[in-house]
């Protein structure tokens, strides 16, 4: 009977999947691929931010249907019909686009698809190597300017 339930409420409720988590490092990118089921090829696909009992809305990006890149600042969407997947790609990640996002498949009709992913993002990490100009051959003692080859006794 739950099963029921939930199916009623939420109909085709595994037609969109995804990642359950992703992580991108602070200044970098962060690429999302969520697939979807053969049929919704020429729906809108959506990336959001859930709020109010997990719902969207308010798109952050969104198709029309069509496999054109949609561009909105650092952010890009891309729906692929023949792979059934939506691409979506933030550029310069910060600290602040931590949190659940979601993407999914927009029905007119009916509930919307989607697929919520959990975005952490990591501290950059410094590449930054300390050197140094003196070579290990270099400080030993019998070999203050490198000796190379040991000689052959």
């Amino acid at each position: 009977m739950r099963i029921f339930l939930v199916w009623t409420l939420f109909p085709g409720g595994w037609a969109m999947m995804g990642p359950a988590q992703v992580t991108a490092k602070q200044g970098g990118l962060l690429t999302v691929s969520c697939s979807y089921k053969p049929g919704y090829e020429l729906y809108s696909k959506y990336w959001c931010r859930p709020s109010f009992l997990w719902l969207c809305f308010t798109y952050i990006a969104q198709t029309d249907g069509s496999e054109v890149t949609v561009m909105q600042g650092s952010m890009s969407i891309r729906d692929n019909h023949t792979a059934h997947s939506l691409m979506v790609t933030l550029g310069y990640v910060t600290p602040g686009d931590a949190g659940w996002y979601s993407c999914g498949v927009r029905r007119r009709l009916w509930f919307s698809l989607w697929h919520t992913t959990k975005v952490t993002v990591s501290a950059a990490v410094s590449t930054t190597i300390e050197s140094s100009d003196v070579s290990p051959a270099a400080t030993n003692p019998l070999c203050p300017t490198g000796c190379g080859e040991p000689p052959v006794l």
